[in-house]
């Protein structure tokens, strides 16, 4: 797990360092969203963008109100300032696949035409254990001082889970206009 939290870790203070001052000046907040590429769970994914108060304030229009504005990923810019986890990630790839490989989650495509419901809890439990990697990760990274932008885990819906998780990451401060966008969405 270490190996994997240290490559998500470095991969993000790089790509962060790589912004311009003045971009940076502008991110009210960074994504961490997760997929699976081809769908395949055993596949976790991690692309790291952001978004800025000029996009967000050009997307007002399209949106639903404000608050979807600035935090629905779909009216974020859709950057991918690093990848993680895929093909072009070797080193992240090979490292995923060795965690996965070490607690006992993998499964061959065989496996998965015996019987695919086992497999598909296998990969549930990937997801929830990557999560929760970026979880400690996220809290690394601010403990680092890297970054005092709220770091948001997400899919490209929006629930109670992905709430917690952001609160339990950031500080309940740092996401508190998000978990309320969230919370509002439920109203």
């Amino acid at each position: 797990m270490k190996q994997i939290s240290e490559h998500i870790f470095n991969a993000c203070i790089k790509a962060i360092k790589s912004i311009d001052d003045k971009t940076l000046e502008d991110i009210y907040g960074f994504s961490f969203y997760v997929y699976d590429e081809n769908d395949d769970p055993r596949y976790p994914t991690l692309t790291i963008g952001f978004n800025t108060n000029t996009n967000f304030k050009n997307e007002i229009d399209a949106a639903w109100d404000e608050s979807e504005a600035k935090w629905n990923y779909a009216f974020w810019l859709q950057n991918e300032i690093t990848v993680l986890g895929n093909e072009e990630d070797k080193e992240g790839r090979k490292i995923i696949e060795d965690w996965i490989s070490s607690i006992g989650l993998n499964y061959t495509d065989q496996d998965e035409e015996k019987d695919f419901d086992a497999c598909m809890e296998k990969g549930g439990e990937i997801t929830e254990n990557f999560v929760s990697i970026l979880v400690e990760t996220v809290r690394e990274i601010h403990k680092a001082q890297i970054t005092t932008k709220p770091i948001l885990i997400h899919e490209l819906e929006y629930y109670d889970q992905i709430r917690d998780q952001n609160i339990e990451a950031n500080g309940k401060e740092r996401v508190i206009e998000f978990t309320n966008w969230i919370n509002e969405m439920y109203n």
